[in-house]
């Protein structure tokens, strides 16, 4: 019954995430501490950073 309930919650869960993903990531990258550090763990990944860099160069 428990796993029941909470497999039934976690598909809810993923729904909603799914559809509010955009509306989400606004609110997150609008604090600035948590954007900075995204911000500096994306850009410590190499391909990230290759990508981006040449994205800005480009």
């Amino acid at each position: 019954m428990n796993k029941t309930i909470y497999a039934i919650t976690a598909v809810i869960a993923a729904i909603f995430l799914y559809r509010y993903r955009y509306r989400l990531l606004n609110g997150v990258l609008s604090i600035r501490p948590l954007q900075t550090l995204l911000v500096r763990a994306g850009m410590s990944i190499p391909f990230v950073r290759k990508a981006v860099v040449s994205q800005v160069f480009h």
